[in-house]
């Protein structure tokens, strides 16, 4: 295990890999044993700064934009979970890592495992930080899962796309979505959710759309091993957006050596964003798995 380096934070530095697939936006800090760090819904680079530095204190962490989101260039043949985990390949090769560390959190658990699927050999250890594992995972009722559905089925004609892209032009309307994703979808963010609706491009739009319809038709089967890697779980009891038990029974069958992390947080992510201090003092035990 690579010696931990001191509290001060290391530099964050962009990078642009240009893959065989796409163009990927990555976050890089430290200089030890790579982690691919999976990203969750829209996220980028300076929402989750902390959280690279944090883990560069061990590891050189790369975390990327998903391909159509913030500077990570379309997929040519639309956004799927399968066209990530074989850009996360190619990530791999582009920075030299025969081996290295899976780190997925929230809906980038589904990429995670997605990824190890089908680069298991190259793969030393994961880590699932409150992850998504299966819609059935998922604590919406009945009735906001429906609204979820309809509201994916309307958006799927282009026409349609185009016609929600000018709604996020404009403020009042995007107030309205805001409350649409947190209360019907459960979305929690630390970002200014209101501020990036408004800068939404058609891509970003494209890559959340094709997310939310793979979360609401996944099943664990899906994303099943079993799996030889060691894995870490860390996740609230308390989530409200996934089910804990589901969660941990799920996990606990794909992987043979699992080790635990229980948390006691009544929310899915932080409710603001966290500094590397935070991390340092919260999380620190987990550098030294």
């Amino acid at each position: 295990m690579p010696e931990l380096l001191s509290a001060d934070a290391p530099e964050l530095r962009i990078q642009q890999f240009d893959l065989p697939l796409t163009s990927l936006r990555v976050g890089i800090a430290g200089e030890g044993p790579p982690v691919i760090m999976v990203p969750a819904t829209i996220s980028l680079i300076e929402d989750w700064s902390s959280m690279i530095q944090f883990i560069g204190k061990r590891f050189t962490a790369h975390f990327f934009e998903l391909p159509g989101h913030g500077g990570s260039t379309p997929f040519a043949e639309g956004y799927s979970a399968e066209r990530v985990a074989e850009t996360i390949g190619h990530l791999a090769d582009a920075i030299g890592a025969e081996k290295f560390t899976l780190l997925g959190f929230s809906f980038g658990g589904l990429l995670t495992l997605k990824a190890l699927q089908m680069h298991e050999p190259r793969v030393d250890r994961v880590v699932l930080f409150s992850p998504f594992v299966s819609r059935k995972a998922l604590r919406h009722s009945p009735a906001k899962l429906a609204m979820l559905r309809s509201t994916i089925a309307i958006l799927r004609p282009e026409l349609a796309r185009r016609g929600m892209l000018s709604l996020l032009r404009n403020p009042a309307t995007v107030s309205l979505i805001d409350w649409y994703m947190r209360d019907v979808g459960k979305f929690e963010t630390a970002a200014d959710l209101k501020k990036r609706l408004l800068g939404f491009s058609a891509s970003t739009l494209d890559v959340l759309l094709a997310q939310v319809a793979q979360i609401l038709t996944t099943e664990g089967d899906d994303l099943a091993g079993p799996f030889d890697a060691p894995c870490l779980l860390g996740m609230s009891v308390n989530d409200p957006m996934l089910d804990f038990g589901f969660t941990q029974e799920f996990v606990k069958a794909q992987f043979p050596d699992l080790t635990e992390e229980r948390w006691d947080w009544a929310y899915h992510a932080s409710p603001h964003p966290l500094t590397v201090e935070e991390y340092t003092n919260d999380f620190a035990a987990l550098l030294d798995w």
